[in-house]
């Protein structure tokens, strides 16, 4: 039982193989939604490099992700993928490569892979554990399967399958590393880069200044034509190139339990809360719960604690009102047992229990626990150790069920037998903790939701909007008075959220599916807490922003650089700061410790001209103006920092290789993706 439990974990640390059920589930949900079988055998979720990434291979990939995967870890997933494909291609096609006994040695050699060390690391000591790894390779590799069921050896079966996508990650890891070096490799700093990054930060003045903000300069001071506006869209434009995008305008009405609902969910609640407090079988009562095993009473919430710790066998809290839900907390047992127990089994198949029995005869003749363990118990995982299953607390065992768990916490002292639905067990606890107070807590909890009927009010409201207004240009006004408004938002075929609408990525598909002034169903967003129609306003290629998009940003530009060359010229006029402050206005500030390794200054912002020219300065001399980013600055050096400092080489070069490592990781990528043909097309899928 043991070894197959720590199998399933184990191949749920490295990932979990789809089954049939929920990729039937996929393809109906996928097919429902107005595609044909044929259709998904055509459309691909991504091309990468003309080679495509189709829907059973991302399907096969996610559900290896295991249970509750979001549309974050779908994208995630996605980008994965396809930088996984095209580091692959950049490697082929350079010649870089890991040979099978290189991946030998980095899974069992001398040289172990991170991914490995990471997985494999023993909770107790904090370092890698060879044998740990050994140990379960032996166990998915060679376990005796003769004597398991079909639902067991399929679990092996895909804990194989699980190791072998897992070496193919260590591969993928291998060779992504030997890419980055060979990459960050061709900047290693020389002596000059070394010694000019040191001296800039050895340069540090305090600086006297006068700002001049654009703001404040009206925008009739200077005039921009058109064709300089063009000209800087085409002289800017491989800045422009964007991703493929949709505007689309939407209407969400937000569903919220209404007052009605609040009265009606707490006279729903007093009516359960009766049967809750009287009732032997509180599992019988709709909302309520009850855990199998014992809690710690020092463990729980605050409001359980408070009301436990109190409480008599069968006694009911008052009424919680906390999270927008109702709650009652009825105490079923209490007792006082041990926190945490060191336990050692051995384990027969159902159809040994005479074994079972000859064998408990012999332990308590004083027969050697241990090596009975090692002889006969089918569980050949801790048979290796005695039998021994380690420390493990009451929750740990609810899989094994309410028996196994009161002889392990609750039961007498020497060897027990107990029966589970993996076998029969001889149990025996080597080591306890102190007792401490422990209880069994059921819970009653009805969540506020909105009702039927406001759903219906909410769903008529926009029903009515999309029949008066939906099909025509008059989408996009509004209805004020029946709290109608019309919002705007670019997305991306990678978004998740809308706006304020979280998890609305049905939306996000929907819309890259649909033609430009087409106008959506109803969608019934989070849970149904919001109600959302839109319409496709317009559909970007992904190639360059539209000028007539960027034309007021790049106006705006211009102009800013128009004022600020004229209020620099206006500015070398004058010989003090005091001057040129009355003149405009405003007043002499300071900054101090203006150093050219940092952009941002005390009291300005981010100002990297001005922080890159000011250390460079002469003392008490009225410097050119400077046009920053959001200000023309006049400006003196007050005060030259004197910092007594000795270039250290090798501390620089690591400060410098640190530096650089993070900008080359970021960029690395950036670069890896410039140089592959990628065709996103995946809200065919989700």
């Amino acid at each position: 039982m043991a070894t197959l439990q720590k199998i399933r974990n184990q191949a749920g640390l490295l990932i979990v193989v789809i089954g049939v059920a929920l990729l039937s589930f996929i393809i109906g949900d996928f097919l429902s939604s107005g595609n044909t079988f044929l259709q998904m055998g055509r459309n691909n979720v991504a091309k990468v490099n003309g080679t495509a990434i189709t829907p059973d291979e991302f399907q096969l990939k996610l559900a290896q992700l295991g249970a509750n995967v979001t549309d974050a870890d779908k994208n995630r997933l996605f980008q994965e993928m396809v930088m996984g494909m095209a580091v692959a291609d950049c490697a082929e096609n350079i010649g870089i490569s890991v040979s099978s006994e290189e991946l030998k040695d980095l899974i069992k050699g001398e040289n172990i892979s991170p991914m490995v060390k990471q997985q494999y690391t023993n909770p107790q000591t904090g370092e890698f554990d060879k044998e740990m790894l050994n140990a379960y390779l032996t166990q998915i590799f060679t376990l005796d399967q003769s004597t398991m069921s079909e639902e067991d050896q399929a679990q092996i079966a895909m804990a194989q399958e699980n190791w072998y996508a897992f070496e193919d990650a260590v591969k993928d890891d291998r060779i992504n590393r030997k890419m980055f070096n060979l990459v960050s490799k061709s900047l290693l700093p020389n002596d000059v880069d070394l010694e000019a990054s040191f001296a800039q930060t050895v340069k540090n003045v305090d600086i006297a200044y006068v700002p001049q903000l654009y703001t404040a300069i009206p925008d009739s001071m200077v005039s921009v034509s058109e064709k300089e506006v063009k000209n800087l869209y085409a002289k800017k434009r491989e800045s422009f190139k964007t991703q493929e995008s949709r505007t689309i305008e939407f209407v969400a009405l937000s569903v919220a339990p209404t007052q009605e609902d609040y009265v009606a969910t707490e006279t729903l609640f007093n009516t359960l809360a009766e049967e809750f407090a009287t009732t032997e079988n509180v599992r019988h009562v709709q909302y309520a719960k009850l855990p199998n095993e014992y809690q710690t009473v020092s463990g729980m919430n605050p409001k359980m604690k408070e009301f436990v710790s109190k409480a008599k066998e069968n006694e009911v809290s008052g009424t919680i009102f906390e999270n927008n839900a109702y709650k009652k907390y009825r105490v079923m047992s209490k007792t006082v047992a041990p926190d945490s127990v060191e336990a050692r089994h051995i384990m027969f198949a159902a159809s040994q229990e005479a074994l079972c029995d000859s064998i408990f005869d012999v332990l308590k003749k004083g027969g050697d626990f241990a090596a009975l363990a090692k002889e006969y118990s089918v569980d050949t995982n801790t048979a290796a150790d005695g039998g021994s299953f380690g420390w493990f607390t009451e929750p740990m065992l609810s899989q094994m069920g309410t028996k196994f768990a009161d002889a392990a916490f609750r039961g007498g002292k020497g060897v027990q037998k107990v029966k589970t639905q993996f076998g029969i067990h001889l149990l025996e606890v080597t080591d306890k903790t102190k007792p401490v107070e422990k209880a069994q807590v059921a819970q009653l909890v009805v969540e506020v939701k909105a009702s039927q009927d406001t759903q219906e009010a909410q769903y008529d409201k926009l029903s009515r909007y999309i029949t008066e207004k939906g099909d025509s240009d008059k989408f996009s006004e509004g209805d004020i008075e029946n709290g109608i408004s019309v919002q705007t938002a670019k997305i991306t075929r990678a978004d998740v959220n809308l706006s304020y609408v979280p998890n609305a990525r049905e939306i996000i598909q929907w819309a890259f599916n649909a033609d430009e002034k087409e106008l959506s169903k109803i969608f019934e967003v989070e849970n149904k807490s919001f109600m959302v129609v839109a319409k496709v306003a317009k559909i970007s290629d992904g190639e360059y922003e539209a000028y007539e998009d960027l034309e007021p940003l790049l106006k705006t530009r211009l102009l800013q650089e128009k004022k600020g060359e004229k209020v620099a010229e206006l500015l070398k006029g004058y010989s003090s700061l005091e001057d040129a402050a009355a003149a405009l206005h405003s007043k002499v500030d300071t900054a101090k410790s203006v150093v050219f390794r940092s952009s941002v200054l005390a009291g300005i912002g981010f100002e990297p001209k001005l922080a890159g020219a000011a250390p460079y300065a002469a003392v008490n001399e009225i410097q050119a103006p400077v046009q920053g980013s959001r200000a023309v600055y006049l400006y003196k050096v007050v005060n030259d920092n004197a910092v007594i400092s000795t270039f250290d080489k090798e501390s620089e070069k690591a400060i410098y290789n640190g530096t650089m490592s993070k900008y080359m990781y970021q960029k690395y990528f950036e670069l890896i993706y410039s140089l592959t043909d990628v065709k996103d097309n995946r809200t065919i899928i989700y």
